[in-house]
């Protein structure tokens, strides 16, 4: 047989250990699988080559498509509930909508998804890196596993890697045997109305595969805007996926995949918990009440003597009084061409070619009041071009492993984002025929561009000096450019705030990597390593024309990490922990101030500090008798600034804060078991998730968020006399537990504000299966 990287499942065997696996597994009822007592085996590729698990010298989670089903995940970003040290939501950011994303691993990560800022985890889908936050929380719909690399990840995966990456595998298309594919419909809580379709198959056998998918996800939302009631945090996104592969001959393979997802939804909204206006924002809002209020009351339909005061708290977390406009609409899509040729029997070469485009409008109210405050428009666009050669296989008989690689990239884009702060007092006093000051013109109209491109060597050799140690050494070389562009202007008035300013900027990085490992026996893996990662810098936003593109340095990371692999009592439990301490410097916090003359608000992105990041995360899995499955992951991770920049003394930040976005602690338990009744297969899993205390927002001790657990649930059946039939239920977030992704006080307007999750939520679905 040739050497097969592109494969993600080795043999039927490989298979069948896959969805027997838990935690980084998925369950399978007794009688699918009769002869497996113990928790099986995975095969993941977070090396760029198949391998055990258990077998990987590092810390990864890796969900099974079965696993994912079971515990009720639907969207990238409830994995967060089942890896520890992973935080993974909607962007901390509210102007992202609801799809862009914050993450984080091991206490790195970013909250932005505005140019130019990266991402400080990696995301992939099929080898592809996605270089936007915007748009990655995906739908995991024809999802074959999900991988969650802990740690940098530089010299495989390259430059925002920094905190750790996030592989999404998607099926693959079959070149042999019959048939299969999935119908599925759910619906549920908040006019949830779900349908997804999967077809697989050869088209000419051991020839040419085809694998389609679609999906249609529907939702009304779980917020309600009381004065006119639209609803808010929902749901309408229409996905396909679809891929070809071709044996071209005995040793050449290709696989062509394309994806699009269409949403057009409303975005998440913060909720007013408490009005707190203080300093210069008392006299901005006593000059808006006199004057914009009176203005604003007819046109939005208010009680005459309405005013912007405390009245608009809101009454609970999902309902709130906001008016102004609000889009969450998308359109992302890409493809991908991945070429592997057997050089030999161990040797292969591949070619993986993409390109990805994202076009984005999001506009969300940021004050929560009727009245336009503070609210944004957000359009984004975005192309990304790739490519990547790897020259690997083994040699010396099987005790070398090794990996050499190029790869190339660019990044091309624009975004504007226009800003609504305090209109109405110049509206007003212009219909008045009154005097106006530069202090009544808030609104502004900003332009970005970017430009980003990457080129990188990087090579990583396994060695076996014995059957029980082993040597990995890697390193990776990458050189970065980005041009950037921006200009800003208040519309109201037609004046110029910062002029069309450009910048340029280069960095390199060396991020190498070493690990030590031991293998006593079959059932134990010791591990030690060194790696290093390398996040690229930027420019921040300004409202000053002195100084239009303000620059901030890249950020690094050295990492060690010391863990064990090992499996007991036959295979009946699985034992896996790891420790770790990382020097992280140059910390990128994007920090929020007030405009010195307009009161507005603005974000941008500095270089905060260091932190010597200190913590660990352990992953038991157990099956003591057929049928039952039990998993525990727990995660520490203790990151507290331990030096600060002046930028960042100036805003707030004090030696010994915590970094924020990122829990103490993170703990997730399940329990499933399957058993046979008379009529058929049922299935009963219960899941807890347990997040620690955080800030959600920098140098803001309003934000802090309580630790919190939420539980979720799953009942099963497959009845006997429908064969292919999984109906099914399951509940998340059961106790509606109160929680919060961003939260925090907003100077310019004196609010105290959050953006709520999901409260409970409760499906039904219906499975077929061929």
């Amino acid at each position: 047989m040739r050497f097969r990287p592109t494969v993600a499942l080795a043999t039927t065997a490989s298979i069948a250990a896959l969805l027997a696996a838990s935690p980084a597994t998925a369950q399978t009822a007794p009688a699918a699988q009769e002869e497996e007592v113990g928790v099986g085996e995975i095969v993941i590729t977070a090396q760029r080559r198949e391998e055990r698990l258990q077998d990987a010298p590092l810390s990864v989670t890796a969900l099974s498509a079965e696993s994912l089903t079971d515990r009720g995940i639907d969207n990238l970003g409830d994995i967060s509930n089942f890896a520890p040290n992973l935080e993974l939501h909607p962007t901390n950011r509210p102007a992202g909508g609801g799809s862009a994303f914050a993450g984080y691993i091991r206490g790195v990560g970013t909250g932005d998804f505005q140019f130019p800022t990266d991402p400080g985890i990696g995301l992939y889908v099929d080898d592809v890196y996605i270089a936007r936050s915007m748009g990655g929380l995906l739908s995991l719909e024809d999802i074959e596993r999900v991988e969650v690399l802990k740690g940098p990840q530089g010299t495989l995966y390259g430059r925002n890697t920094i905190g750790g990456a996030i592989n999404v595998i998607t099926t693959d298309p079959r070149l042999s045997g019959g048939a299969t594919g999935i119908v599925k419909a759910r619906a549920g809580s908040y006019k949830r109305a779900d349908v997804s379709a999967l077809i697989n198959t050869p088209l000419i056998e051991d020839v040419l595969g085809l694998k389609l998918s679609a999906s249609y996800l529907t939702s009304e939302g779980y917020g309600t805007r009381i004065l006119d009631g639209q609803n808010y945090a929902s749901e309408n996104r229409f996905i396909v996926r679809g891929a070809i592969k071709a044996q071209l001959g005995e040793a050449v393979t290709l696989k062509v995949a394309g994806d699009y997802t269409r949403q057009r939804q409303n975005p998440p909204s913060g909720y007013l918990i408490d009005f707190v206006p203080a300093g210069p924002t008392v006299a901005k809002i006593a000059r808006f009440n006199q004057f914009a209020a009176p203005y604003w009351n007819p046109r939005l339909g208010l009680p005459t003597g309405s005013v912007y005061d405390a009245r608009w708290e809101a009454p609970d977390p999902y309902n709130v009084y906001s008016l102004q406009a609000q889009q969450d609409d998308a359109d992302i899509g890409g493809l991908s061409a991945v070429f592997t040729f057997d050089l030999s029997d161990d040797i292969y070469l591949k070619s993986v070619s993409a390109w990805r485009s994202i076009d984005a409008t999001i506009e969300v109210d940021g004050d929560q009041t009727p009245y336009p405050l503070q609210q944004s428009r957000t359009t984004m666009n975005q192309d990304q071009l790739s490519q990547e050669l790897q020259l690997g296989g083994t040699a010396m008989d099987g005790k070398l492993n090794f990996l050499i690689g190029a790869y190339a990239f660019r990044e091309e884009g624009d975004s504007t984002v226009f800003t609504r702060s305090f209109e109405g007092i110049y509206e007003a006093l212009i219909a008045a025929g009154q005097p106006t000051t530069a202090a009544d013109v808030g609104n502004t109209f900003t332009t970005f561009y970017m430009k980003a491109t990457s080129y990188a060597l990087f090579t990583q050799e396994t060695l076996k000096l014995t059957d029980q140690f082993g040597v990995t050494l890697g390193a990776r070389y990458n050189k970065d450019r980005k041009e950037y562009a921006t200009s800003v202007v208040r519309p109201q008035n037609g004046t110029t705030v910062v002029p069309l300013s450009s910048a340029v900027a280069e960095w390199e990085s060396f991020t190498p990597r070493v690990a030590l490992e031991y293998k006593p026996n079959t059932d134990m893996l010791l591990y030690a390593s060194w790696s290093k990662g390398f996040k690229s810098g930027g420019f921040g936003a300004s409202t000053v024309a002195s100084t239009p593109t303000p620059r901030y340095d890249p950020e690094k990371l050295t990492s060690y990490e010391l863990g064990a692999k090992t499996s007991w009592f036959n295979n009946r439990l699985t034992f896996n922990v790891a420790g770790f301490y990382s020097e992280y410097r140059d910390i990128q916090l994007t920090v929020q101030s007030v405009d010195p003359v307009t009161n507005a608000n603005i974000r941008t992105t500095r270089n905060a500090g260091g932190s010597d990041i200190k913590g660990f995360e352990l992953e038991i899995a157990a099956r003591p008798t057929r049928g039952l499955d039990l998993n525990l992951g727990v995660g520490y991770v203790d990151a507290r600034f331990d030096t600060l920049a002046a930028s960042a003394i100036s805003s707030g930040f004090k030696l010994g804060d915590r970094v924020p976005q990122i829990p103490d602690w993170s703990i997730n338990a399940g329990i499933s078991y399957g058993f046979e009744t008379g009529a058929g297969e049922l299935t009963l899993r219960g899941d807890l998730s347990h997040k620690g205390s955080q800030f959600l927002t920098p140098a803001d001790a309003t934000s802090f968020q309580d630790a919190y657990t939420l539980l979720g649930a799953r009942v099963a059946f497959k009845p006997s006399f429908l064969p292919g039939i999984e109906l099914s239920v399951e509940g998340t977030n059961l106790t509606e537990t109160d929680h919060a992704y961003y939260k925090g006080t907003l100077p310019p307007t004196g609010e105290y504000v959050a953006i709520p999750a999901a409260p409970r939520e409760i499906y039904a679905t219906v499975r077929f299966s061929f």
